[in-house]
């Protein structure tokens, strides 16, 4: 959807946002009425599910997350169709959604959120993943995303309304984990502590034994 104002037209019902589509026919006779007059601006909430902070992964690491739209951006049941099922208008459309890893370049995630303002089926969560190769060592990812926030703007010489956009931005919290072998994830997994307290067992009983064993090889000797 390209960042440039658009003019929607009273008159004609219609108009045309980028690659999005609008079917002004069943939608209600002033469609922007329920629009804002100012842009929404409330952020999503982006949650990284996978990898998990501070924790050991392999080395083909699973990227997933969550993002959360606040209900601000939607304006639910505003009409209705002639069958009498309500209208749903989208205020807010998320145009990418992007990841940094360890502070180098910003890789984007294939997004496909809304496909009309007008007539929409509101979602309040997208789900997208994606994998990240990484080498074994430390990394840190942050995933943040960009959408363009629809507002009305009038215009009293000509009677017309039209529909202007912002940029909206939101980052996720920074997530640290750390890529490791197959045999280090496997050495990390052995039970270390169980066996240093069987070894530790083991060293003590036989140190009290050997005690034992001198004190009556001492009274054998005596004894002769």
């Amino acid at each position: 959807m390209k960042k440039a104002a658009f003019t929607l037209s009273l008159l004609l019902f219609s108009a045309a946002f980028g690659a999005m589509s609008v079917n002004l026919a069943k939608a209600n006779p002033a469609p922007l009425f329920s629009f804002p007059t100012t842009p929404v601006l409330t952020p999503p909430t982006i949650i990284v599910t996978s990898p998990v902070h501070n924790k050991i992964c392999n080395t083909t690491v699973e990227l997933s997350l969550t993002i959360v739209k606040p209900e601000t951006w939607f304006g639910i049941d505003v009409g209705s169709h002639l069958d009498g099922s309500p209208i749903n208008q989208a205020f807010v459309n998320i145009s990418s959604v992007y990841y940094v890893v360890d502070n180098g370049e910003r890789q984007n995630i294939a997004v496909h959120d809304i496909t009309s303002l007008w007539d929409t089926t509101p979602t309040l969560t997208l789900n997208l993943s994606t994998t990240l190769p990484l080498s074994v060592g430390a990394h840190r990812v942050k995933v943040g995303l960009e959408a363009d926030s629809y507002f009305v703007v009038s215009f009293t010489y000509n009677l017309s309304e039209a529909l202007s956009s912002v940029k909206l931005y939101a980052e996720s919290v920074p997530v640290n984990f750390i890529v490791a072998s197959e045999l280090e994830i496997q050495l990390s997994s052995f039970p270390i502590l169980p066996v240093a307290v069987f070894i530790v067992a083991v060293v003590v009983a036989g140190a009290v034994l050997l005690v034992h064993y001198r004190k009556r090889r001492k009274k054998k000797n005596a004894s002769i």
